[in-house]
């Protein structure tokens, strides 16, 4: 591609601050995100323009946020002049606006990481990608990652779940949450998903955790996990079998019904919601096909007796 020059730069980092705008202070739908991602893909120009975009807003919601906080709700009802109120209140929506499409509630839309992400799957698929001879990805669902073309080369996983495997003929660092693993050759499972630690497990050959709190190396049916404030701690104790997700399976050991529906949220189209407190308190075990989550939703149904009521593609459970 030619050197679009700096007015063509200024051009496009202006429209992907319209779009930023356009999304922070509107009601975004799946089909504005859908739109987004066509427009980051026109060229990499139009990718690294978006990531400059919402990065600036990701800056200002913090410190609107932050405004937000401080301002008692009653000197906003009040403001001192016409202008202030406009000012004040522009600012608050756009905090709320800003925080909204960090954190999209209920995962409808993506986060902004994820719309400026090179490869990102939708509800329920899986994708392979081969970034190069040496390199090749899995993504599991609702997963997005980044590559940067470096030396040594970076894969960033965004956000969700990702199996990474290198012949170690390229040399290759994976970014996820506040740790970095370096992996020569082998293969190595990644999740990493809001408000959970980073786990990671090397299904072959080797791989080495990096964190703020130390070093790991994991070798084959080993696992670790981090956190922005946890500690990293290795699970030699207990070898790990590969997740179940690579042979198309949900698999829940014991799990809180909590936890299992969140997972299975991952999968289905719509949203499951626990009603009942009791209810979530509860476990469940079983393996589930990907395509089938519904069978999941049959057997709480089944054990504990739960009240199932669909409305379109939700579904209740109490």
């Amino acid at each position: 591609m030619n050197d679009p020059g700096a007015d063509g730069v200024d051009v496009v980092l202006q429209q992907a601050r319209a779009w930023a705008r356009r999304l922070a202070v509107g009601r975004p739908t799946t089909a504005d995100a859908e739109a987004l991602r066509r427009w980051c893909a026109q060229s990499a120009m139009h990718a690294q323009m978006w990531r400059r975009a919402s990065a600036e807003w990701r800056e200002m919601g913090d410190v609107l946020q932050a405004v937000r906080c401080r301002i008692p709700a009653a000197r906003i009802a009040r403001p001192a002049s016409p202008g202030r109120r406009w000012f004040v209140g522009a600012a608050v929506a756009t905090a709320a606006g800003v925080v909204g499409m960090v954190n999209p509630p209920l995962g409808l839309w993506p986060s902004w990481s994820e719309m400026g992400a090179d490869y990102r799957t939708a509800v329920g698929e899986q994708r392979s990608v081969a970034l190069s001879a040496h390199i090749q990805l899995l993504l599991n669902t609702q997963t997005s990652v980044s590559v940067r073309q470096a030396d040594p080369l970076r894969v960033e996983l965004i956000a969700g779940e990702a199996e990474i495997r290198s012949d170690g003929q390229a040399a290759l660092e994976i970014q996820a949450g506040s740790g970095r693993i370096q992996l020569a050759a082998g293969c190595v499972e990644v999740r990493h998903l809001a408000n959970e630690e980073t786990r990671v497990l090397c299904t072959e050959g080797r791989a080495e955790v990096r964190h703020a709190h130390g070093v790991l190396t994991l070798n084959a049916r080993e696992s670790a996990s981090y956190g922005a404030g946890r500690t990293l701690a290795a699970m030699r104790d207990q070898p790990a079998a590969p997740s179940g997700w690579r042979q198309g399976y949900i698999v829940f050991h014991d799990t809180p019904l909590t936890d299992a529906v969140a997972e299975i949220n991952r999968y289905r189209s719509g949203r499951v919601i626990l009603m009942n407190d009791e209810l979530a308190r509860q476990r469940i075990s079983g393996r589930f096909t990907i395509q089938d989550t519904d069978q999941a939703i049959a057997l709480i149904q089944q054990l504990y007796a739960a009240h199932v009521r669909r409305v379109a593609n939700v579904v209740m459970l109490g």
